[in-house]
């Protein structure tokens, strides 16, 4: 390993751009799968905090994003008879556009009962939740990529309503929350005497697929998931339209890890063949020839992947905190991961120099 380091030291420049270049295959992988992970987990966040609710829905609808839901509004009544229902909430949600001076944004209109309060923001950057017709809570990030401040009037549809509020955690990427009134919205939206799902919440001692069993089968003209169900179908859809592409990049950048690695490495060997002859000569054996090369290999890779991973790790806090509808996870597993993988490409990169320096003449070394 000292040979292998002082080989490399030798020559800093190459050195210094080999780690970088690795560095810089970690980096976009580990920010790429961040991203599929950070959306995938966001992006049902409207879902996950429902308080484990049995969402009820139009039969045939099973996710959020690309169908739509419209059941009768005076469901509540049969819903709150079926056994073990705590209480019954109904929500309206259609995705329309936000315009605002001259500038369109797709977003997710809400509307649920002030009064209780289920299916509205969970947590506040600024202002408070509606409490009279005409107001509306955006979600922050969609009100600072359009310059929007709590007091100011919007257009939601095509009324205008007062911002009273501004949310968290209820953007994912492409993926925005207005919260209105159940009654503003059945009226912005047309809705009439429908809603979009019910809100149930099994009473204590009754479990939410036992209720949600309950409603399929003694509830005509309604289905039910648990929100766990309702969550997992609604990331499907995202995962089958983000997935393709996310993964095509992230194989793109390991490859791009390993030809670094291998154009490295094999230039490193070329430059010092000579080198390795006057070594064969004087007794070396192939073995620890090849230990040289790996050695080299390791620490081009090690040192790479310790840049790429801090500085992604770092990196997903700054993304998060200035895009806001852009998620970043890199977790402990994945670090993991990808040393394991950052290892594969030493030993892929190293294969060509490898057999080079196997097949070496020691008389090489006297032919210059």
């Amino acid at each position: 390993m000292i040979v292998a380091v002082k080989n490399l030291v030798a020559e800093r420049a190459r050195f210094v751009f080999s780690v970088c270049g690795v560095g810089f295959a970690v980096l976009l992988v580990l920010v790429m799968c961040g991203i599929f992970v950070g959306t995938t987990n966001q992006v049902t966040t409207y879902i996950d905090h429902s308080n484990r609710a049995v969402w009820v829905v139009q039969p045939g609808v099973s996710q959020m994003f690309k169908a739509v839901s419209w059941l009768p509004a005076d469901g509540t009544a049969r819903l709150a008879a079926v056994p073990g229902v705590g209480s019954v909430d109904p929500i309206l949600g259609l995705p329309s556009d936000f315009v605002h001076d001259g500038s369109h944004t797709a977003y997710f209109v809400l509307g649920y009962d002030p009064n209780t309060g289920v299916g509205g923001p969970w947590s506040l950057a600024d202002g408070r939740n509606i409490q009279h017709p005409g107001e509306v809570v955006l979600d922050r990030v969609l009100a600072r990529k359009n310059g929007i401040h709590v007091g100011e009037k919007v257009q939601v549809v095509d009324e205008h309503f007062t911002v009273v509020g501004l949310s968290n955690q209820t953007a994912a990427i492409g993926n925005f929350y207005a919260f209105v009134s159940l009654q503003d919205a059945a009226r912005l939206l047309r809705a009439g005497n429908r809603v979009s799902y019910f809100l149930v919440q099994p009473k204590d001692g009754y479990g939410s697929e036992r209720i949600a069993a309950s409603i399929r089968k003694g509830v005509p003209g309604m289905d039910a998931f648990t929100s766990a169900a309702f969550a997992d179908n609604s990331r499907a859809i995202i995962v089958s339209m983000i997935g393709r592409p996310l993964k095509t990049m992230i194989a793109i950048a390991a490859l791009v890890g390993v030809a670094l690695v291998g154009l490295t490495v094999l230039a490193v060997t070329t430059e010092q063949l000579a080198d390795f002859g006057v070594l064969r000569a004087l007794g070396v054996r192939p073995a620890q020839l090849r230990r040289t090369v790996l050695g080299q290999a390791a620490v081009i890779v090690g040192l790479g992947y310790l840049v790429g991973a801090g500085i992604a790790y770092a990196a997903q806090f700054a993304i998060r905190d200035r895009m806001g509808d852009v998620t970043v996870q890199i977790t402990p597993t994945m670090l993991a991961a990808m040393a394991g993988a950052t290892a594969v490409m030493a030993i892929l990169g190293s294969l060509l120099p490898l057999r080079r320096v196997s097949r070496l003449d020691p008389a090489a070394a006297f032919r210059r």
